[in-house]
């Protein structure tokens, strides 16, 4: 039989152990988060666990009607009696709930997680949170159903970038023809990943990507999106989705932002995208946080002001070589 890490080890005996479970994910959660989610609450169905995602009213929940099951999603606090699961939040103040509760699990693949909770299942390695439920699913000796493995396999495309960020390794590639072999279909899901989009999001990314301004010699590239573009094209802030990544490949950038105007909530919206330096470590400045190479923090202030912090802080790090 194969030795299991202690707390992996402990995870799945307490997983055993489950009469109720809340899972939460963090606000404005992506596939990861929801695919982790999909996985976890079909996991618990097969234990016969009473499980639900709780999430505060009004958060978005992308490709929801096709990650999670029906019924699946509860808005509003969980019950007190329910264990509360934190998926893919690597603070636990992000978590999308209306107030905060205690973690009893906290499972997640954020290098910056401080292992907050009961029982932390950490590993800063790992591709994708949904790559992690993977493994507690063979762990458990589980497979997941055909919706669970689709929600899981999107979660890990989706967090590494269709397999192509440094956090993509062979295991990664074993665990996606896992769920491959499980129904997860790989056309199907790039088509609803990065396909489909419409012609008011081709619009809104063509202004954010034609207004992009140059710091620090050329080595960093910010983007702004204001409600005057969302007026002028159609779109919303869901439909900016890949352009900091189009930001990041150009030819001797290191460092690309995109600067939302949020149209409710915190003023601004950052996403950080590096070849080479933490932006985690700038998102934490501003309370955000994520990966080394791919980051993001709101803020209250105005996007011109963020931009203005923004440039002077990459500024700094890129002349310093700051990480």
């Amino acid at each position: 039989m194969k030795v299991l890490a202690a707390d992996l080890d402990a995870l799945c005996r307490r997983l055993r152990r489950e009469r109720k479970v809340a899972l939460a994910v963090h606000e404005k959660p992506d596939p990861d988060a929801l695919g982790a989610a999909s996985g976890m609450l079909d996991l618990f169905a097969q234990l016969d666990v009473a499980a639900k995602l709780y999430v505060s009213e009004g958060e978005h929940l992308p490709l929801a009607e096709v990650l999670l099951p029906a019924g699946g999603v509860l808005r509003g606090d969980p019950p007190d009696d329910a264990a509360l699961y934190a998926l893919d939040c690597g603070s636990a103040s992000r978590l999308a709930l209306p107030r905060r509760r205690s973690v009893a699990v906290n499972i997640d693949h954020h290098h910056d997680n401080p292992r907050y909770g009961g029982l932390a299942f950490v590993r800063g390695e790992a591709s994708s949170t949904c790559e992690l439920v993977c493994d507690v699913a063979r762990a458990l000796g589980m497979r997941p159903s055909p919706q669970a493995a689709a929600a899981l396999y999107a979660g890990i495309s989706f967090d590494t970038g269709h397999f192509h960020h440094d956090s993509t390794t062979a295991s990664t590639f074993l665990t996606a023809a896992w769920l491959v072999g499980l129904g997860a279909d790989p056309r199907t899901l790039y088509v609803l990943l990065y396909e489909g989009r419409s012609e008011a999001s081709l619009r809104l990314r063509a202004r954010a990507v034609a207004g992009a301004r140059r710091i620090a010699r050329g080595k960093a590239l910010i983007a702004l999106v204001t409600a005057e573009d969302y007026a002028a094209t159609g779109g919303g802030p869901d439909d900016t989705e890949g352009v900091v990544d189009a930001l990041r490949g150009v030819r001797g950038v290191e460092v690309a932002a995109l600067v939302k105007e949020q149209p409710q909530g915190a003023r601004s919206r950052v996403s950080l995208r590096s070849q080479t330096i933490d932006v985690s470590a700038v998102a934490a400045v501003n309370g955000g946080g994520g990966h080394r190479l791919a980051a993001g923090f709101s803020s209250d202030d105005s996007p011109e002001e963020v931009i203005t912090w923004l440039s002077s802080e990459l500024e700094r790090r890129l002349s310093t070589g700051s990480s």
